[in-house]
């Protein structure tokens, strides 16, 4: 069985269908709306976002305060929010313009803040139009959701109630004796009084570390220095200690050897020096022993000797003879012939 439908419901239906299409493809915020903003001789830039939340559609595109764009869609590339904004024809960007996502007020809408460049230098290419603001160059948003989110972290996160434990630790720190409190505080002010009243001195010495501390800046290649070289030199004057005390344990063994080595003759060295030491008494005096001595043997010389070899030598002279009585006991021929021999060894008879 064939349905006819006649001509003019055909006609209608048609109708009806084209303008279901049409209302279906209608983006409402396209729609012009009086007052609203339209940038003239536009042209269209690219801007990439980590992150779109709660931009809104014809969200509008602001610098330095004045609106100067509008957003005509968002699109995903990759893991990149890509915002496409038409800005108008008079506007210049430099080609290294940042974007930030912003908020007038704390529950208002969300635009998009073109801000100038943080280097300014001349010679900068333009934005045109297909030009991009990179990621490196843009910022999302700090939105409400995120700051209440922050807040529900402190709150439930135990930071107040540490901060309320910290007070309540503050006051059983101090003393419930109002008494031993006003001593605390006499105390303090004691502190404090001589701090005031030593003020010159603290002056000074807040003057000497200024000093040392000039000193120090001006010698930072000496400081450097030392803790360049310090660590090695030190490693070193480490191991040259260690050398010595090695050297003295050694040492120690040589003393017991040469102890071992003397300890037999010990006795036969005391007795040597008993003998040395009378030599050695009779070497310390001879400077005044000799001078002694030399007076002595030129008195002799002089008065004894030359004085009974003066003139000749001794004299005899023969007074007179006697003859022998006999009792003598020796012959008076023998004792001529010894003072004969004596003269003669003197030299007084041939």
């Amino acid at each position: 069985m064939t349905l006819r439908i006649p001509s003019r419901m055909r006609v209608l239906l048609t109708a009806m269908a084209i303008c279901l299409t049409a209302a279906c493809s209608l983006d409402p915020t396209r729609l012009p709306v009086p007052g609203a903003y339209s940038p003239d001789h536009a042209y269209r830039i690219k801007i990439q976002f980590s992150s779109v939340l709660n931009l809104p559609a014809r969200a509008k595109v602001d610098s330095g305060g004045v609106q100067i764009g509008v957003l005509d869609h968002v699109q995903l590339d990759g893991a990149t929010a890509v915002a496409y904004v038409d800005i108008a024809g008079d506007t210049k960007l430099p080609g290294n313009t940042r974007a930030e996502l912003r908020q007038a007020t704390p529950l208002g809408d969300i635009y998009i803040a073109l801000l100038p460049p943080a280097d300014r230098a001349g010679g900068m290419p333009v934005l045109r139009d297909g030009g991009t603001i990179p990621l490196r160059n843009t910022a999302p948003a700090d939105n409400v959701e995120d700051l209440l989110r922050s807040v529900s972290n402190l709150v439930a996160g135990g930071a107040i109630g540490t901060l309320q434990s910290t007070v309540v630790n503050a006051n059983k720190a101090f003393p419930k004796s109002p008494a031993e409190l006003t001593r605390m505080q006499q105390t303090l002010a004691g502190v404090l009084n001589d701090l005031a009243a030593n003020q010159n001195t603290i002056d000074g010495i807040l003057s000497s570390m200024e000093n040392i501390t000039t000193n120090m800046a001006a010698n930072t290649a000496v400081f450097n220095r030392l803790v360049t070289e310090g660590p090695p030199k030190l490693q070193g004057l480490s191991a040259i200690t260690m050398a010595i005390l090695n050297v003295v344990g050694d040492s120690r063994d040589v003393s017991k050897l040469g102890g071992e080595l003397t300890n037999p003759i010990v006795g036969d060295i005391m007795q040597m020096l008993s003998y040395l030491t009378p030599m050695v008494g009779t070497l310390a005096t001879v400077d005044t022993t000799i001078p002694v001595l030399a007076d002595k043997l030129i008195a002799f010389l002089h008065y004894k000797l030359l004085g009974f070899f003066r003139n000749g030598g001794p004299k005899y002279i023969v007074s007179e003879l006697h003859p022998p009585t006999g009792h003598e006991g020796v012959d008076p021929a023998d004792k001529a012939d010894q003072a004969v021999k004596a003269m003669q060894s003197m030299g007084m008879l041939p």
